[in-house]
């Protein structure tokens, strides 16, 4: 029975978890859009307030 011996095979299984270091664009154009759209209001805000003479 020698030879129907099968050899041992060792798999080994990487992990990807997510994102990591490597998941953090969104958070760069989230925050351009916040800091657009608060720019945006402000402005709103301000033309508001002011009336015709100033």
């Amino acid at each position: 029975m020698a030879g129907d011996e099968r050899p041992i095979l060792i798999k080994k299984v990487k992990k990807v978890s997510g994102g990591g270091h490597h998941g953090g664009a969104w958070k760069v154009a989230y925050a351009d859009f916040v800091t657009a759209m608060m720019a945006f209001f402000l402005l709103m805000w301000l033309i508001n307030t002011t009336t015709p003479e100033q």
